[in-house]
């Protein structure tokens, strides 16, 4: 018999017998997901540029204020930020 047959054979014969002497394997439970937060909200907002003085002066205003340039794509520039929480409405007059 050629040699690497027997090898892949004496592999497989060794594999099955360790398979065997360890007996049953059981899989680990898995907890349930967590519940999540509600997913975040975002602005977006685009803009055209012309030249790579311009694209670089709106790029440094944007990220100063927050925005996270997301697309680049002939001049134009697409920015998202998180957007604000709105406030909670306030408790309705008790009417007294």
């Amino acid at each position: 018999m050629n040699k690497k047959v027997v090898l892949v054979l004496g592999g497989l014969v060794l594999g099955a017998a360790c398979a065997l002497a360890t007996g049953r394997v059981r899989a680990q439970a898995i907890a349930p997901p967590a519940p999540s937060a509600p997913a975040p909200r975002w602005e977006q907002d685009c803009e055209q540029t012309h030249g790579i003085d311009e694209a670089r002066a709106v790029a440094k205003a944007r990220g100063e204020s927050g925005w996270e340039l997301v697309a680049l794509d002939a001049g134009v520039m697409c920015f998202k930020r998180l957007a604000p929480v709105p406030p909670k409405p306030a408790d309705p007059w008790p009417g007294y």
